[in-house]
């Protein structure tokens, strides 16, 4: 086998992670029955390896989530950035990439929208190919980024989540393994909304996690507190909102500035308007529009370029403004909202190309991604 490829298979190994050998016509099946199996030796994976001639193998997943994206689109990185984030270790495949995440908890269904496929691995009896491994048609596995270790990930969060899914069942009176971290996230979340102090809410969150969840030294005083901390600082700024449930703040300045118009598309841009307050006006982050999703989704019964039309105009009247433009292959304009003011540069209109070809089918977004 290629030096290179025994290189990085002795350096996984040694970070702690789980290989298997792989082989097969397409150079992706297990060679050797691992469910459910403890960490294989390094040995092994070799010596099967070898034994089948192959260059190809697997980096079992537990306690890690991968984002496997079949389609190198920009859609499909605008997405996947928009909802889950980015992270340090990843790795070029033959249809698209692999990003890497710690993770406890249920994955996400699979993704299936026009240019945009996304299935999701997690657990120790699933898998994914590793970098540098070489399939039998020729197709090389090729490190983006390089994964050290797994507690130098990025923890896996999903941003189109549901808020308010209910709690997992509890298993002999604590909420399991493999629910914890989503659960700490929502009682933190709603001990923020009702805690009359910063200090009240820690000291019930430390509770929580001392007699509702298995293992809570998993979760040392640290992490709890920064949890709190940062559930607290959106109730401080106003940003702690309660989901399809919480009130939406419309100014009048920016209802007269449209009832002004005379643009034939005022009425759509209103209520284009409306869609994103009442999904982006408590959140600080930029955002993407998404004018497949918001027809498919059927939050807007218009035409493409009505939609677009209707964006323009939130654009001209500065109740919308473009943060960022595309570069690279970020092939997206991010937006937030605006107060009318006309001050500024006219330019950041982002003239006609304003348009994002991404269809997004999630009941939160509708349509938008943050």
């Amino acid at each position: 086998m290629p030096s290179l490829l025994t290189a990085e298979l002795g350096r996984l190994f040694r970070a702690g992670f789980s290989l298997l050998p792989l082989g097969g016509d397409d150079g992706k099946k297990p060679i050797v029955g691992f469910k459910d199996r403890s960490r294989l030796p390094l040995a092994l994976v070799l010596d099967r390896m070898a034994g089948a001639g192959s260059k190809t193998f697997g980096i079992r997943l537990a306690g890690l989530l991968v984002v496997d994206v079949d389609t190198d689109t920009p859609e499909a990185r605008a997405y996947v950035e928009q909802r889950f984030g980015t992270s340090s270790a990843s790795t070029k495949t033959s249809r698209g990439f692999h990003l890497y995440f710690r993770h406890d908890g249920p994955k996400p269904s699979t993704v299936d929208l026009p240019g945009i496929r996304i299935d999701f691995k997690a657990g120790g009896n699933e898998f994914v190919v590793g970098a540098y491994s070489e399939r039998p048609d020729g197709t090389i596995y090729r490190a983006l980024g390089r994964l050290v270790s797994a507690s130098e990930l990025p923890w896996f969060e999903d941003r189109g989540a549901v808020e308010n899914e209910p709690d997992q069942p509890k298993v002999n009176g604590r909420f399991p393994v493999g629910c914890r971290r989503t659960t700490l996230k929502r009682r933190a979340h709603q001990l923020a909304v009702v805690a009359d102090t910063f200090d009240n809410l820690l000291a019930d969150l430390l509770g929580f996690r001392d007699w509702e969840i298995e293992r809570p030294e998993d979760f040392p005083d640290a992490e709890i507190s920064k949890l709190a901390v940062w559930f607290w600082d959106l109730r401080e700024r106003g940003q702690l909102w309660n989901g399809r449930n919480s009130a939406v703040l419309i100014q009048r300045s920016a209802i007269d500035l449209l009832a002004k118009s005379k643009s034939r598309n005022k009425g759509l841009a209103m209520l284009l308007f409306n869609i994103l307050s009442a999904d982006q006006g408590n959140s600080p982050d930029a955002f993407a529009i998404v004018p497949d999703g918001l027809r498919q989704s059927g939050r807007l019964v218009a035409g493409r370029r009505q939609i677009y039309d209707a964006l323009d105009l939130l654009l001209e009247l500065r109740l919308v403004i473009c943060r960022k433009r595309p570069r690279g292959n970020r092939n997206h304009y991010l937006y937030q909202l605006g107060d009318g003011r006309q001050e500024g540069e006219e330019g950041e209109r982002g003239g006609g190309s304003i348009l994002i070809l991404v269809s997004d089918k999630d009941t939160h977004s509708g349509g938008l991604a943050a």
